[in-house]
């Protein structure tokens, strides 16, 4: 039984120090792409209703 469970430590040892399936970086980069997008599209609405072009 020692055996069985030293093929568990192993292979869990081998998941945990293996790279995330999906780059934390490009969630990160998408988010703060996103954040900027929302905020010109802000901009533009508050623009818009202040030249009186758009209507509520």
């Amino acid at each position: 039984m020692s055996e069985e469970n030293t093929t568990i430590t192993n292979s869990q040892t081998q998941v945990d120090s293996q790279a995330p399936l999906l780059p934390r970086l490009a969630w990160s980069n998408q988010v703060a792409y996103l954040r900027v997008v929302l905020k010109a599209k802000r901009a533009l609405d508050r623009i818009e209703k202040e030249a009186g072009v758009l209507e509520n």
